[in-house]
């Protein structure tokens, strides 16, 4: 049969790559591994410093670095070109030297037709920009590219939002559809955390959700986060904190409480959403938290876009605003 791959044993073994840890301990060569954050925790940070650390040590030939850089404005985009041109790796950007977005799956189906892939490593940031991640069609077709890549010896590495509303534990959840998670190998979730006595040191926590390889169930990096610091000053404050340490540190505050959204959705479910200081003061009230939680979670899930938002609301008479659940993907 013209399709088997039998005698293709030798060849094969010859193009896979080793599993073993190349950026951390928890990133792994020959995987494609997704992370996920809320904006501005310092995914995007720890990840560049992981990177150039594995460049200096020699795990990585800088020269087979492509850092897919989508997520950026002017100042961020000549701040990491810079970075990575002096160590010699390659950055990407839509609009500039003509490269455009469907040009990352071309170059990446054409490393795996000639056998290129192996020994390179490829970051998306963020992945939203490759692909729609709330269409189930073409987020597979691109996670099944990801698929040949490292089949072929690659490694990627993609970075991407959770959502605001979290999980019924209030623990943070993914943006997108299930495709990621099920066809990445690895996928991490990462949730800040800062001292109880510093407020200048912010500890991310990586939150293993999926993984094939020998890589642990969390691994935690610090940075510096002083008013004023540069991005160069923040890349080399990163540095790993042992799981001792974290007796002193706490998870940063967030309005996504569950029991707040819950009563929120009820009341509205209820007809009961007329008035937001009415409605903000039931929820208060049934979720028993202060006034001012209750107004931060209802103003936090206001809008249009599902999977970001709960609930919007109509100006009626009086210019009272009345409010109603949005449909969820």
């Amino acid at each position: 049969m013209r399709f088997s791959l039998r005698g293709k044993a030798d060849e094969l073994e010859a193009r896979a790559a080793d599993t073993k840890p190349l950026l951390g301990p928890f990133i792994m060569d020959g995987q494609a591994t997704m992370i996920y954050a809320a904006p501005n925790t310092g995914k995007t940070l720890i990840v560049l410093h992981l990177l150039l650390a594995a460049i200096e040590q020699g795990l990585v030939d800088p020269n087979r670095v492509f850092y897919f850089n989508a997520d950026d404005g002017s100042q961020g985009l000549a701040v990491k070109a810079r970075l990575l041109q002096d160590v010699g790796a390659h950055m990407l950007a839509p609009g500039h030297r003509t490269f455009r977005i469907a040009h990352l799956v071309e170059t990446m189906l054409q490393a795996v037709d000639e056998d290129s892939a192996r020994g390179t490593v490829i970051v998306i940031d963020t992945l939203k920009k490759a692909t729609d991640l709330m269409d189930k069609k073409r987020t597979s077709e691109f996670a099944q590219v990801c698929r040949q890549y490292v089949m072929a010896g690659g490694t990627i590495i993609a970075l991407g939002h959770t959502r605001k509303n979290p999980k019924a534990d209030g623990t943070a959840q993914y943006q997108g559809t299930t495709d990621i998670l099920e066809d990445f190998d690895a996928v991490y979730i990462a949730q800040l955390l800062k001292a109880k006595s510093d407020s200048s040191v912010r500890v991310v926590d990586f939150n293993m959700e999926k993984r094939r390889a020998d890589s642990p169930d969390n691994v935690f990096y610090a940075y510096a986060a002083d008013a004023g610091l540069s991005y160069e000053e923040k890349l080399v404050s990163v540095r790993t904190v042992d799981p001792d340490e974290l007796d002193d540190y706490v998870a940063v505050e967030n309005f996504s409480h569950p029991a707040v959204m819950s009563a929120i959705s009820e009341l509205i479910q209820a007809g009961e959403g007329e008035g937001q200081m009415a409605l903000m003061r039931k929820a208060a009230k049934v979720a028993a938290v202060s006034e001012r939680v209750a107004l931060r979670v209802l103003q936090e899930f206001t809008g249009t876009t599902p999977g970001v938002h709960l609930w919007n609301f109509r100006t009626g008479a009086r210019g009272v605003r009345r409010y109603d659940l949005i449909p969820q993907d």
